[in-house]
């Protein structure tokens, strides 16, 4: 797949993330926040959004990507990442109004706020399924039984 293609079709599944995103916040505020605590409303969410988001990553990359390099691979994640950051800041702060203190304080895991779990997950998912499904590696050395041996010094 030529990386202009492999480039724009992360953009797309960039937007599912989103989707995703917004229907777990949305099922968060309706459904768990009235019968639990915020912090653990908050927890279940992000957790959900983060095997959700993990799903996504697993069937992009093996339906579109068994060509990657890992270096492409971590280059999606990184997009991913780039585009989740400056939306969350861009979009939260400046359309919805948020403070940044209150957005800044999504990333303090000592308060029990796990949204960088979701961070760590668009940025190092597509490596770890393409690790995981052996792409992004150099192809092993053909071991033909009757071919003469490649290790042999050159001249």
């Amino acid at each position: 797949m030529a990386r202009t293609t492999t480039y724009l079709t992360a953009v797309a599944v960039w937007f599912v993330f989103g989707l995703i995103a917004f229907g777990v916040g949305a099922v968060r505020e309706v459904f768990l926040r009235p019968r639990v605590r915020e912090p653990t409303a908050h927890a279940i969410g992000t957790l959900g959004a983060v095997a959700l988001v993990a799903l996504v990553i697993h069937v992009y990359i093996r339906r579109v990507h068994a060509s990657c390099a890992r270096a492409d691979l971590l280059r999606i994640g990184l997009l991913w990442l780039v585009l989740t950051v400056a939306f969350e800041f861009g979009f939260f702060h400046y359309v919805v109004g948020k403070p940044w203190d209150v957005l800044l304080a999504d990333y303090n895991l000592l308060q029990g706020r796990l949204w960088v779990l979701v961070l760590a997950t668009v940025l190092l998912g597509p490596l770890l399924v393409g690790t995981v499904l052996g792409w992004g590696e150099a192809p092993a050395p053909s071991s033909d039984a009757g071919s003469p041996s490649t290790s042999e010094p050159r001249r």
